[in-house]
């Protein structure tokens, strides 16, 4: 009961939030503005790989002038997504950040279906998990094989397979987040390429385990009817290298207390949970949900992502200030357990609500 009240209360607020921006919004305080990036390569091209249907599909955001580090090492960042997320343009805004930088960008799909949004019509629920989970019982153990392999594939295709002189780092969203958990385990353990193996890894509101995400309805239903068989109780033994969990405050899909059990299972002391604050001081509002990873939620109605997903995608400064330079600085080599966060300020001169750390308790 206590978790339907913060379902409903989180709802509610985004809701009345929404509605006030629109009538008065132009009376309230701005939020603060997209920084200027200085992008090492603006142009790329991004190639795609396998199929759909199969969870085979990866596309490859390659930059036309590749970052490279003074060991003469290239980057590369896997990115992974959340739970029916598969389509691209759902992360696009971030994924044309990481490649602008002049780093290889690998997004898989590793469901089957949803690649891309529908041409000229929103999507119901029910198709959407018809698409991609369908009659059977999915494993996440295979959808994170599907990742593996063609992220492994890929890495040959484009000239980074074995031997390559690169630099890997992982980062997932929701149970993306948990299969970046699991990534360095796989890897040894299925005797993937060593340049798959991430130097750091970095989510973005993980689910710890599918019951431990708090998703309504059909959409519940459905992420408890996949087999639970990625065991972050097992995997996270072969998290040697930092680890940094970017979470929102305000997520009821995974309440930040659903991770105090969960962290302690990760091996690396060199680890810190992070949390955004939801923050309506201003309009448009910053909300630290759920969705705060994902920049374009379009295929639903506005109403359907917030009381679906907890939260529309949408590209702000919870972004910029926060997920985005969280991992930015990580690739640049600061250690996942000692980043900083700055969230700027409204445009009446209030500071934006400052990121905390949720764990390591003080």
């Amino acid at each position: 009961m206590e978790m339907l009240f913060s379902i409903l209360r989180t709802t509610l607020v985004a809701i009345a939030q929404t509605a006030l921006c629109r009538g008065i919004g132009w009376m309230r305080p701005r939020p603060p503005a997209r920084p200027a990036y200085a992008y090492g390569s603006p142009g790329f091209t991004v190639s795609s790989f396998g199929e759909c249907q199969k969870g085979s599909y990866v596309e490859v955001y390659c930059p036309d002038r590749p970052f490279v580090d003074a060991g003469g090492r290239q980057k590369a960042v896997i990115f992974l997504h959340g739970f029916v997320l598969g389509a691209s343009q759902i992360y696009r805004a971030h994924l044309e950040h990481l490649v602008k930088q002049g780093y290889w960008v690998f997004f898989p799909n590793f469901q089957t279906g949803f690649c891309s949004f529908p041409p000229d019509r929103l999507m119901t629920l029910a198709e959407l998990l018809d698409e991609v989970i369908g009659e059977g019982r999915p494993s996440q153990e295979r959808w994170l094989k599907n990742a593996l392999d063609s992220v492994s594939a890929a890495y040959t295709a484009v000239g980074l397979g074995p031997g390559a002189a690169v630099e890997s780092y992982v980062y997932g969203h929701s149970l993306g987040g948990l299969f970046a958990l699991s990534w360095p385990y796989y890897v040894t353990r299925d005797g993937y390429p060593a340049e798959l193996m991430p130097v750091q890894v970095v989510t973005a509101d993980p689910i710890p385990t599918n019951d431990a995400s708090a998703a309504p309805g059909q959409m519940g239903k459905a992420l408890k009817q996949v087999q639970n068989d990625v065991d972050l109780r097992l995997t996270a033994q072969a998290l040697t290298m930092p680890v940094a969990i970017l979470h929102g405050g305000s997520d009821w899909i995974v309440p930040k207390e659903n991770w105090c059990i969960p962290f302690g299972w990760i091996a690396t002391t060199q680890k810190k949970m992070y949390l955004s604050q939801t923050d309506i001081h201003g309009c448009p509002g910053l909300f630290a949900n759920h969705e705060q990873a994902t920049t374009d939620t379009s295929f639903f109605s506005p109403l359907a992502a917030t009381v679906l997903l907890d939260g529309v995608g949408s590209e702000d400064a919870l972004d910029w200030y926060y997920l985005w330079h969280g991992l930015d600085q990580v690739v640049a080599g600061i250690r996942a357990d000692a980043l900083s966060f700055d969230m700027g300020r409204w445009t009446d001169g209030q500071a934006v609500k400052p990121v905390t750390t949720y764990l390591p308790s003080a």
